[in-house]
């Protein structure tokens, strides 16, 4: 894959993880009511793992996307 696209998928990540900690703010002070899904209430504590996920998924990718690049550290022949 190009670094591009990491990059896209980084940003996208990262927004994740800034909406579901976000929404666990909101949830956490009684703006909103937190979500049932599944016939589950989901609490403030799985959308703050959530949160987290998606921000280590987020790191992995951006480092991928804007790491080191190995073709430029290669000497030229």
């Amino acid at each position: 894959m190009k670094p591009d696209a990491f990059k896209f998928l980084a940003g996208s990540a990262a927004g994740l993880a800034y909406t579901h900690a976000a929404y666990a703010v909101a949830a956490s002070r009684g703006i909103i009511n937190e979500p049932i899904f599944l016939g589950r209430k989901w609490g403030v504590g799985f959308m703050w793992t959530e949160a987290a996920i998606y921000s280590a998924i987020s790191m992995a990718l951006a480092y991928r996307g804007w790491g080191s690049d190995t073709r430029a550290e290669q000497p030229s022949a």
